[in-house]
Formats: C-alpha cells, structure tokens, sequence
C-alpha cells in the first residue's frame, strides 16, 4: 500500500483509481456487459450527485479495454432502431484477477475513511 498523501484526505485515492475500480466491481456482477450510461446511473446510485466526469469515466474504461482488463464490443443501444452506436463493456479473465488484488488493496482504505467518518459523527455531530 502507498503511504498517505496529505493532499488526498478522502480513501487515499484519485477519482480516476476509484472509478476503475468501481467499474470493475459492477461489471463482475453484471456479466451481460454495460455501456457507459449504465456506469454513470451505477455511480448516482452509490454516491448520490456524484459521478465521475466523462472524460474520466471514459479514458477508464478506454484505458482498461487497452490494459486487457475488459473487453470492448461495438453495437446498437437498441437493436431495433440501429441508430445510436455504442460500446457494450464486459469483464475478462484478466480483469476479474485484477479486481481480487485491488479488493485486497481498497479495503484497508474503506475501513480507514468509515472510521474518521464514524468519529467526526460521533463527536462532532453527537
């Protein structure tokens, strides 16, 4: 693990490291695969507002397509109406590993940053 950046006070982590890894994780229980207004709907979901910028969402998931950690399927969003081109993103081996070890990696950090959340509820809002 890195030692702790005083610039990063919230998990130790950039927006970008986050996002992949939450990409990871969504796509190791959604095995049909997902375009990226599905991540972006996904991160509304767990942060409220937030959401990664596109630019961040989609250099992550370009760059992870490249990384060999997902693989990239160009499609219709709709095959009815093939109009609107997309990207259907799914999980490969490769990536399935990765995400064990970034598991491993996060969860100190997670239980790091719930403890200070925890304490500042406790004796700041008490």
């Amino acid at each position: 693990m890195s030692k702790h950046n005083p610039k990063k006070f919230a998990l130790n982590m950039s927006a970008s490291q986050f996002t992949k890894f939450y990409i990871l994780h969504l796509l190791s229980i959604r095995h049909s695969g997902m375009i990226s207004e599905h991540f972006k709907a996904e991160f509304r979901k767990i942060g409220g507002n937030w959401e990664p910028a596109p630019s961040t969402l989609l250099d992550a998931l370009h760059d992870m397509a490249e990384e060999g950690l997902l693989n990239r399927r160009e499609d219709y969003k709709s095959h009815e109406r093939k109009r609107q081109k997309v990207y259907w993103y799914t999980l490969t081996d490769q990536g399935k590993d990765a995400f064990e070890v970034m598991k491993k990696q996060f969860l100190p950090l997670f239980e790091e940053q719930k403890r200070i959340i925890q304490n500042i509820l406790n004796t700041v809002f008490k």
